[in-house]
């Protein structure tokens, strides 16, 4: 590697880190809502089977049940309730794979690309002296049919857009709505990850005992400051 070569990779490494510390806090914002989900349905559901005991009979199977979405108290005269949903909508909202679930899925993809496309990947071209679009990347570019599918045609990934698909064609079906199971999102964090890892094996990748991208599944890059007089 050239001394220019490592100029440019010390360049990149800052932006690339930020990249995957990004990536990295979606994962967890993605599990900490799924926790909290999980919580929601755990407890509605047993409001749901208090309220519809044998004495309350004209109730049945929670359908009268209504759901009050605050932050203040309803018992108030002025308080302002977000939603106001039966209880079969709640618990089917905040289910495993329900709409809240897939509504974050989305919002997290959008976001990713959004974050590669207009920070990381311009970032990175001035850095080579090329223009952005130069920068391409399977996974990446995947991402972003994936996201023109959320924003665009209502979540359905097209036949025409499915296949071009390169490395997420698995996880969509041609036509249909994009629904992602828990590890169908993980395995997008992974593979965005793989990809970070293709930039960084840009400039290293043919070096003796330089990884494979495939084989990546985490990436840490440390900002160990400068080495200027340290003893070793």
């Amino acid at each position: 590697m050239t001394q220019y070569d490592f100029a440019k990779v010390t360049a990149e490494l800052p932006i690339l880190r930020d990249f995957i510390d990004f990536v990295n806090k979606q994962s967890a914002v993605y599990m900490d809502s799924l926790a909290g989900f999980e919580g929601n349905t755990v407890r509605i559901g047993r409001q749901v089977h208090r309220v519809t005991r044998p004495d309350h009979i004209e109730v049945k199977d929670g359908k009268n049940v209504v759901v009050w979405s605050s932050a203040e108290d309803p018992s108030q005269p002025d308080v302002i309730l977000s939603t106001i949903r039966r209880a079969p909508d709640y618990l089917t909202d905040n289910s495993h794979g329900g709409f809240n679930e897939q509504q974050l899925c989305a919002s997290i993809i959008v976001f990713m690309f959004a974050y590669w496309d207009e920070e990381v990947r311009p970032a990175i071209a001035r850095v080579r002296g090329v223009e952005p679009n130069s920068i391409q990347l399977d996974a990446l570019g995947d991402l972003r049919i994936l996201r023109k599918a959320a924003i665009h045609a209502g979540g359905t990934v097209t036949a025409t857009e499915h296949a071009k698909l390169k490395k997420m064609a698995d996880l969509a079906k041609p036509g249909s709505r994009l629904v992602l199971t828990h590890d169908q999102m993980h395995r997008i964090f992974v593979l965005v990850k793989q990809a970070i890892g293709e930039i960084i094996l840009h400039y290293t990748g043919e070096l003796p005992g330089a990884p494979s991208a495939d084989e990546i599944v985490g990436i840490a890059i440390q900002d160990a400051g400068s080495r200027k007089g340290r003893a070793f």
